[in-house]
């Protein structure tokens, strides 16, 4: 059933304001007030802390592109319907996630966000608070190489920050969940694609009322992902970072979703297809080497 998208007239109606050379953000009329105010810096300081890391990791973008990152804030009032707020996650007091970006200058999506969270941020980012900015904005960049599978998409997003930018050393409560993880919390590819069929992927917690990263979807996502990266790593001989690039451009060429984009994976990687889908041996090396590190 069609539906309005309602942010596409709020975003045609808002106001402007350049950040920075990489950060752009638009809001309402009344929104823009507290802007000019300053009530919103500490978030965009924070956010452009992300932006320079995610930078240094040097990715090509197709067409050698040079997106702008846009933000865009909404009111509380009707933040769920302009955002389309997933029912599972919204509960009322605000949300974030990326949405399709209507500027031609900037990437294939934005990162909406209900003006209160903007309001919520401290001078200086946590840990928790550092890898769960900087997964929002990882989300922004892979959509320039492709939009497929959850369990692809949040366990790149995991993985980047935390094993790619080396903040899981840092992130103890994390390392620690993890370290005392059941097998039977850790899941194979084929069971996280059906948590996205049935609509139940991100819903079990291995820490209530915590960041994404304590999901025990995004866990296993986290570590098939990097399990992915560090096979890149060995099989080029390269850095985390070209590592990074190369799993960007195999999603990228892949016409497939589901199983046969975990058998494309598989094959780009010289893996067993069936052992990549169904076993849980590339996720339990990985958790392995993280207890160990």
């Amino acid at each position: 059933m069609y539906k309005e998208d309602k942010l596409a007239k709020y975003i045609e109606e808002s106001e402007l304001r350049v950040f920075s050379k990489d950060i752009k953000v638009r809001l309402s009329k009344e929104l823009v007030k507290k802007y000019d105010s300053d009530y919103y810096k500490a978030a965009l300081d924070n956010y452009q802390v992300c932006f320079n890391k995610i930078k240094k990791l040097n990715i090509v973008f197709p067409s050698n592109a040079n997106p702008v990152f846009y933000i865009y804030i909404v009111p509380m009032d009707n933040y769920s319907e302009l955002l389309q707020m997933p029912k599972e996650f919204d509960d009322g007091t605000g949300g974030r996630r990326p949405v399709g970006c209507f500027d031609i200058d900037g990437f294939n999506v934005a990162l909406g966000l209900s003006e209160n969270r903007m309001e919520m941020a401290t001078k200086k980012h946590d840990i928790s608070a550092y890898v769960n900015d900087l997964h929002e904005i990882i989300h922004i960049v892979h959509e320039q190489f492709w939009h497929s599978n959850q369990c692809i998409n949040e366990g790149f997003a995991e993985a980047v920050p935390l094993y790619v930018m080396d903040l899981e050393k840092e992130f103890t409560e994390h390392k620690k969940v993890l370290s005392h993880l059941p097998f039977d919390n850790i899941y194979t590819a084929h069971e996280l694609l059906n948590q996205e069929y049935n609509k139940t992927f991100g819903k079990e917690e291995a820490v209530p009322n915590n960041t994404c990263s304590f999901r025990l979807s995004y866990i296993s996502s986290y570590l098939f992902v990097r399990g992915c990266l560090e096979t890149i790593e060995k099989s080029k001989k390269c850095t985390k970072e070209e590592a990074v690039q190369k799993f960007l451009e195999i999603l990228r060429s892949s016409r497939c979703i589901n199983e046969w984009l975990i058998f494309d994976i598989a094959n780009a990687l010289g893996l067993n297809k069936d052992k990549l889908l169904n076993s849980k041996d590339l996720q339990l090396q990985v958790l392995n080497e993280i207890i160990n590190e």
